[in-house]
């Protein structure tokens, strides 16, 4: 019997998102110049938010009050059960802090642990955020570029210790990595944060998808290589991603060494950024308390949308490069053997092809002529789209 034959979850129901304000359908004309793309761009999921999610959110609203609230133990405990479950990493309630999702957290993380005119190190290509959030507020992004090699992406350690002595502040690093799907091994994470300590960086971990990670590989929590590396080390987690609830704007950000957490929480307070809402914690709870089967199904799932996309193109359309592929539902794809000019590739896959991708350069030079593409979708939109794709460049 195949595994789809025994799952509980329907992956394959098509939903209409259109005329819900949702970014991803509803704004279509503006970001790809025409409404009639399938999107697969921004790094949501097209499949329902569990109902275990759902459901505590309707008991919530039959309380007829929606007034100020604080974190409860629940919240924390949700989320150290989570941690100690899927990552095997121990951590303290009083390491944990709210913030209104990563990419907020990690502006805040940089007001508060860099100067203006102090540099960050980021690894490229990497999610286009990570730009915003140091050059918007005057800091200085240094490049530390992965090696791509034939069958995916290396880090360059020679190059990060060379950035490292000219002197750095901050090191922010996505793991596992968003747009090129690499699950670090304990050894890269090992040197990446020991190069920090030597040189006196502070090392924080974007590990949004921690969570979504393919079958065979295992995702490694920074801060929990040894006990040094935590104290230098703060971790951005959430369950936005893994649970499709980006909406509800509910993250955590986890920090052990007491003098980094007292002045990040200072931050916070003052700038009145500690509460939240009152029903992502209500998600929060139900998600990491109940989502353990949702998960692994979800991760089956996407993990065959993965390979047929790597199969289809090595059969119908070899010219199509992609890499391995070890977590997030993100799949980096690599056009260059066509010939186009990224521009020419990029209109062609929209208005011939009628498909909404990200753009690759978006994440750096080195994603010219990339596209990423989001496959947490049902199969039979991940089929269509490989076959327009087909239709197109042949």
């Amino acid at each position: 019997m195949h595994f789809y034959d025994i799952m509980k979850y329907n992956f394959d129901e098509i939903i209409s998102r259109e005329h819900t304000g949702c970014l991803k359908y509803d704004i279509r004309k503006e970001i790809f110049g025409t409404s009639d793309v399938i999107p697969m761009w921004i790094a949501d999921m097209d499949f329902k938010t569990p109902d275990f999610i759902l459901e505590a959110l309707r008991k919530r609203l039959e309380h007829p009050v929606l007034g100020y609230f604080y974190h409860t133990d629940g919240f924390y405990d949700a989320i150290i059960n989570w941690v100690k479950r899927r990552h095997q990493w121990e951590i303290k309630k009083e390491w944990i802090l709210f913030s209104p999702g990563i990419v907020p957290g990690l502006s805040f993380l940089v007001q508060t642990f860099s100067n203006v005119g102090d540099k960050v190190i980021v690894q490229t290509p990497v999610y286009h955020p990570f730009y915003a959030v140091v050059e918007k507020q005057g800091r200085e992004i240094v490049r530390n570029r992965l090696i791509l090699n034939n069958d995916g992406y290396e880090m360059d350690f020679d190059d990060l210790e060379n950035k490292l002595k000219a002197g750095a502040k901050m090191m922010i690093i996505c793991n596992p990595h968003n747009p090129v799907a690499r699950c670090w091994k304990v050894a890269e994470l090992r040197r990446v944060a020991e190069l920090c300590l030597k040189y006196n960086c502070l090392l924080v971990s974007d590990e949004i998808h921690a969570d979504l990670i393919m079958k065979g590989y295992k995702h490694t929590p920074t801060a929990k290589i040894s006990p040094e590396i935590a104290q230098n080390t703060i971790t951005c987690m959430a369950p936005s991603k893994t649970f499709n609830m980006a909406g509800l704007a509910t993250s955590e950000i986890i920090i052990p060494n007491d003098e980094l957490r007292t002045k990040f929480q200072n931050y916070m307070e003052n700038a009145v950024h500690i509460f939240g809402n009152i029903f992502g914690d209500v998600a929060l709870e139900a998600a990491y308390n109940q989502g353990d089967e949702w998960l692994d199904q979800l991760n089956e799932y996407v993990g065959g949308n993965v390979q047929y996309c790597k199969d289809f193109f090595a059969e119908k359309l070899p010219m199509v490069k992609t890499y391995r592929h070890e977590a997030t539902y993100l799949l980096w794809v690599n056009f260059k053997a066509f010939g186009l000019t990224h521009e020419d590739l990029y209109k062609k896959l929209i208005f011939d092809a009628k498909l909404g991708f990200n753009d690759g350069k978006i994440f750096g030079e080195e994603g010219d002529n990339f596209m990423r593409i989001n496959l947490a979708c049902p199969r039979s939109t991940v089929e269509e789209a490989m076959h327009r794709i087909e239709k197109c460049f042949k």
